[in-house]
């Protein structure tokens, strides 16, 4: 019997975190025009039971000493909530060795609860502290996670970007008022989201022809495309990945999902483009049996870390000519779903079948990707064309409180625009840890708990 309370015990302080009666976290707002311009955002909820008399906004962790907060916020009732902060994100340094200028020093520190950036929210009762947390970057987070190791990637909850290509990093040079406010759909590079911790990696893939192009030196033409328009050059986006990957040791997935620009009729370029994926990351992808149809998805992360190839690449193998359709780094695309062109109410029925996983749902035993996003189509049925900071301020707080109950469990992927300005890899990691938990004691609570009481 004390080793059942025991473990009654150990579910309470693990799932009891995940449930405190009124979380706060911040996020990154969608109204300045640059990411150094972005002013911090104060979230709580979902369901706060019981709210603060105060919380503070800090530059440095309050635990640690009584410091006085940029930012006092009183009177908070609502159960959910976000308020928008006059506090200015500024120019982020990435400490422990993760900036990519940083690359040359060798080991970078190893953070797996994450690391704060000198940005804290902290709640009171009173002078009494009740919670505090940060903004942080987390590049370890899932290969430090206990239980996880040897769980299907299909059954982990992976965060991820939609359209993660779709960035700039200079806006006075960008000189497109619809590039900036239409087509561009992250705050940050590619590198700097796998820092923060995102594990999956959308791309749409263009192609510039030329007259004088030879298939040695086309790989300058690939670009990261998005509502038909070239965005940004592709090549150092698999630089950042590899990269990366060899740094941190993480698990991430790389699906080249569409190729809007270039393709077409155009065989020879999906040919070019596979010889420049396998040039980039050909050494740090994983090698699938492709002689018995081996499913990715049904890997771990223990097996891809055993081998030393932590990249999974989606690819259609369909439009590559034998042999390349059999190359062996290129998984078979996952099953994608998105919520471009519901409204609200439509969002949430098409999500409650998704994510049951119900005999009748699309989504059964399997990798599979969902795109929690808004198409500038759609916001013309309401009369008014959003940018797409506006859909994403929209959506991505209900998808991810949304996550943050049952539907989180069985999630795979979930892909979003401007991920900053969600907690949704906070979200994952805490899932993830549950998950974790349960898969170790899987058979003692199959077999031991039941017969408790029965």
């Amino acid at each position: 019997m004390a080793k059942y309370k025991l473990i009654a015990w150990y579910l309470i302080l693990l799932v009891g975190p995940l449930q405190a009666s009124c979380p706060f976290f911040l996020t990154i707002s969608l109204t300045g025009k640059t990411l150094h311009d972005a002013c911090l955002e104060v979230n709580w909820g979902p369901d706060c039971a019981a709210p603060p008399e105060w919380i503070g906004i800090y530059n440095r962790d309050p635990t640690i000493s009584n410091f006085q907060p940029e930012m006092r916020i009183d009177g908070i009732k609502n159960r959910t909530g976000k308020i928008t902060t006059h506090i200015k994100l500024g120019k982020l340094h990435y400490p422990g060795g993760w900036n990519r200028q940083d690359l040359n020093e060798s080991p970078a520190t190893v953070y797996p609860k994450g690391k704060c950036l000198p940005h804290y929210v902290a709640s009171y009762n009173g002078t009494e502290l009740l919670t505090v947390d940060c903004l942080k970057i987390q590049p370890n987070w899932l290969a430090h996670l206990k239980g996880v190791a040897q769980i299907p990637i299909k059954r982990l909850f992976l965060p991820g970007t939609h359209a993660s290509g779709a960035f700039v990093t200079n806006y006075s040079k960008t000189k497109s008022m619809l590039v900036k406010d239409y087509l561009v759909a992250q705050h940050f590079d590619v590198w700097s989201q796998l820092v923060f911790g995102i594990r999956y990696l959308d791309l749409s893939v263009g192609y510039k022809h030329s007259d004088s192009e030879t298939m040695d030196n086309g790989a300058d033409n690939f670009w990261i495309a998005n509502e038909n328009m070239f965005i940004t050059p592709l090549t150092a986006i698999l630089r950042d990945v590899r990269q990366f990957v060899q740094r941190s040791g993480e698990l991430i997935v790389l699906d080249f999902s569409s190729f809007p620009i270039g393709f077409y009729k155009h065989p020879e370029v999906y040919s070019l483009l596979y010889r420049l994926i396998h040039k980039e990351l050909g050494d740090v992808a994983y090698q699938r049996n492709v002689s018995n149809n081996e499913q990715c998805a049904d890997r771990s992360y223990q097996e891809l870390h055993e081998e030393k190839r932590h990249v999974l690449l989606l690819f259609p193998t369909q439009e590559l000519p034998h042999p390349e359709n059999e190359s062996p780094i290129l998984c078979p695309p996952w099953k994608r779903f998105s919520t471009s062109y519901l409204n609200l109410t439509q969002t949430v029925n098409y999500m409650r079948l998704l994510f049951s996983k119900k005999p009748d749902s699309p989504v059964q035993d399997e990798g599979w990707i969902f795109y929690g996003v808004k198409s500038m189509e759609e916001t013309l049925n309401s009369h008014k064309l959003q940018t797409a900071k506006e859909r994403a301020a929209f959506i991505n707080p209900k998808i991810n409180q949304w996550l943050k109950g049952p539907w989180g469990m069985n999630a795979n992927v979930v892909a979003m625009d401007y991920f900053s300005n969600t907690n949704i890899v906070d979200v994952a990691r805490e899932i993830n840890i549950y998950k974790g938990f349960l898969s170790s004691n899987e058979k003692f609570f199959n077999i031991e708990l039941l017969s408790l009481w029965h």
